[in-house]
């Protein structure tokens, strides 16, 4: 494939789950690639995001599984928290696995290039780097440069006492207290985490509840666990002002309250990140969030230049960023058929409990569906969930009406971030309730909770009333 006129087939800026895996699938399908990276591999994902972040959670979740040891019948002595361990223990963690990125890109015959890059025309980089500058060209070029935390006016991180979640999940000590600003996924699951730990927490959501892009019985069950560990929510108010003094910082909001804390981390979204890139060059232009527009095959408007991951804009999820970054690569290859399917696109909110869903949620699927059918089943009804001692959630199964195709999943409970890759499989096979629930599952077992809200859908409940 390689063309003498071009250094490379492929060049692929920024290592993150989107980038490494498109320089990979690039060199898979014949192509000369490289992979251009100004900081560490891994991206956002691997260092500062989802792997610490559910690093800490694992911690804390096994901290409040002790607390509760006397349920199981063991006698276990008082449980400390020992954050340095933890934090340690966290690092060791991005530290191995930003290591499997390079590895993997120099297995895959991926060229990997530590600079910063930016276009100098439509097919050519300039890299700037610690061996110094120069320029490489490519055939196709695929931007991977992820996002970045949206900052407020009202609040400027300044990464010691104002804070965005990257500052929160490298810290090497708690702070006393927090007030967190967001409570979308991300605030969220920083709460739950900072509570377990003896954090005392606020969180300040604009909307109206917490997880407002969520299934709104979901979020209704984490706020209840939430207000368990002593988490105050103050939902539909917005932070107006923030002052900062020796104690920490004090957060005055829209309906005349103030709250205080030692830290305050915003957490209110992530825009496109194409700072630096010089696109105009390239005959691009980024939208007004810095997003880049795509076809379904990631090509922006020069059809030669792809773009994949949170640089796209929604959705801002590490495996939908990943599954972009091959259909980028595949297309840039000479796979001309790839194409992105958002259809079914699952999400995780490692909350106390877990929240996982794909699909649609109720307000959306009776916009789009003429008739739907919902069925909640509980996990009180389940018998793994009692073996666990969390029967606090469900399964919530929603189907088309007429053709019984399943058009929307969201589950609340243990291992709902596990549990949702079945649901994700059978709406990407478009299965029906009624196929769902005649498929056998192991006893007992927590899948089995599918099946029985399959069976719910289906009219046909065995272990609850329906």
């Amino acid at each position: 494939m390689m063309s003498d006129k071009y250094d490379f087939d492929v060049a692929v800026i920024g290592a993150g789950p989107a980038g490494y895996v498109a320089g990979i699938r690039a060199a898979q399908l014949g192509a000369r690639a490289c992979v251009v990276e100004k900081s560490e591999l891994g991206g956002v994902c691997t260092n500062v995001g989802c792997i610490p972040t559910k690093a800490l959670w694992h911690s804390a979740r096994m901290l409040l599984q002790l607390d509760r040891a006397a349920e199981f019948g063991l006698d276990i002595p008082a449980c400390e928290l020992n954050y340095a361990a933890v934090a340690s223990r966290r690092d060791a963690i991005v530290k191995k696995l930003r290591g499997g990125v390079k590895a993997l890109l120099r297995g895959k015959g991926v060229e990997l290039i530590q600079a910063v890059a930016r276009f100098k025309d439509p097919h050519t980089l300039h890299l700037d780097g610690p061996d110094g500058e120069r320029d490489v060209s490519a055939r196709s070029i695929i931007i991977a440069t992820g996002s970045r935390p949206v900052e407020l006016r009202e609040a400027a991180f300044d990464h010691e006492v104002v804070v965005d979640s990257a500052g929160a999940v490298s810290a090497n000590e708690l702070p006393e207290s927090v007030v967190i600003v967001g409570g979308g996924y991300i605030g969220v699951e920083f709460a739950g985490i900072y509570a377990a730990f003896g954090v005392e927490v606020v969180v300040v959501e604009a909307m109206d509840r917490i997880l407002p892009g969520m299934d709104e019985d979901c979020a209704r069950q984490v706020a209840k666990s939430l207000k368990k560990l002593g988490v105050a929510m103050l939902t539909g108010v917005r932070l107006e002002s923030v002052s900062k003094d020796k104690g920490g910082v004090r957060a005055k909001l829209s309906n005349g309250q103030e709250v205080a804390g030692r830290r305050l981390l915003v957490c209110v979204g992530r825009r496109a990140d194409c700072r630096g890139l010089d696109l105009e060059r390239a005959g691009l232009q980024a939208g007004e969030q810095g997003q880049l527009r795509v076809n379904e095959h990631m090509q922006t408007t020069q059809p030669h230049v792809y773009a994949a991951g949170d640089v796209v804009g929604h959705p801002m999820l590490a495996h939908a960023g990943s599954r972009e970054g091959i259909v980028a690569a595949s297309h840039a290859a000479g796979s001309l058929t790839a194409a992105m399917d958002y259809r079914v696109v699952p999400a995780c909110a490692f909350a106390f409990p877990e929240i996982g869903t794909v699909g649609l949620t109720g307000d959306e699927a009776r916009k789009s569906v003429r008739e739907i059918v919902v069925k909640k089943f509980p996990l009180l009804a389940l018998g793994k969930a009692h073996i666990l001692g969390e029967t606090d959630g469900f399964v919530k199964m929603l189907a088309d009406a007429k053709t019984g195709e399943l058009v929307g999943v969201h589950i609340c409970g243990p291992e709902a971030s596990s549990l949702i890759g079945e649901a994700a499989l059978a709406m990407q096979l478009e299965c029906t309730a009624e196929e769902l629930a005649e498929t056998i599952h192991a006893h007992p077992t927590l899948p089995e909770a599918l099946q029985e809200a399959a069976e719910g859908l289906i009219g046909l409940p065995v272990n609850w009333r329906g």
